[in-house]
């Protein structure tokens, strides 16, 4: 009875996968064969505004699809206790700056702000999966808060640990869905079309994988926060003189 009822269960997250990424494929990739398609034309591409647009459409897709790969990838190696961390001392304001660099979610027109404390210590963690947790945050903002409001960054030492929050000025997450909302392939009921509900399980499995946490709240002003925290240790990197 246990084994039956596994794998129903099992059929269950495949079905509801296989038809998560599919959806979520064919939008990106729609868009850029549409927008390569209009680049052959001559006409089109002697137009240097519009070139510019189908360039951008294309690199946006592009970013969807890198994002939504690294997130099943990073989901496979955490699920099957894989997932191998390449530490290296990293400075908090490069891993922010990079996060947000890479976040296309901007083209939407939500304004972003950042504030880091100042001489902020440095962090030993795996630089690209932590961006990736951050980049996932961000875009998560974006993607369900209406255009034009804001999102902040800050990040800051609490303790022995560094604090990154994540703020919308959406309409914030039902208190009862504050850990529903970590759970693979969940998605809170009324949410618009699009996403496998992968992103948010992703970024607290690699918080845990660092010894760190993530949360959830409202804020009273209105909005959404993820928090962000990781230890810093006891011990720094020595800097040496280099010869």
């Amino acid at each position: 009875a246990t084994q039956s009822a596994m794998l129903r269960e099992s059929e269950r997250l495949y079905t509801t996968l296989l038809n998560s990424i599919s959806h979520e494929l064919r939008t990106p990739i729609a868009g850029v064969a549409g927008a390569a398609d209009s680049l052959l034309d001559p006409a089109v591409a002697a137009d240097e505004a519009t070139r510019r647009v189908l360039v951008m459409n294309i690199q946006e897709g592009a970013d969807r699809l890198n994002r939504l790969v690294e997130n099943l990838l990073d989901m496979s190696r955490l699920d099957s206790g894989r997932l191998q961390l390449r530490r290296e001392w990293c400075d908090p304001g490069d891993l922010i700056a990079t996060a947000v660099r890479r976040w296309t979610g901007g083209l939407a027109g939500h304004p972003l702000t950042v504030a880091i404390a100042p001489e902020l210590p440095l962090v030993e963690v795996d630089f690209a999966l932590i961006e990736q947790l951050l980049v996932n945050l961000i875009d998560n903002a974006g993607k369900y808060t209406p255009a034009a409001t804001p999102i902040h960054l800050s990040a800051q030492v609490e303790g022995k640990q560094l604090v990154i929050r994540v703020t919308d000025a959406g309409p914030g997450i039902p208190v009862a869905e504050h850990e529903r909302i970590f759970d693979k392939f969940y998605r809170l009921p009324g949410s618009a079309s699009g996403g496998t509900g992968l992103g948010l399980s992703v970024c607290r499995g690699l918080a845990q994988a660092h010894g760190g946490t993530l949360v959830a709240h409202n804020v009273s002003t209105g909005g959404a926060q993820f928090v962000l925290r990781l230890p810093l240790g006891d011990r720094q990197p020595v800097a040496r003189e280099i010869e």
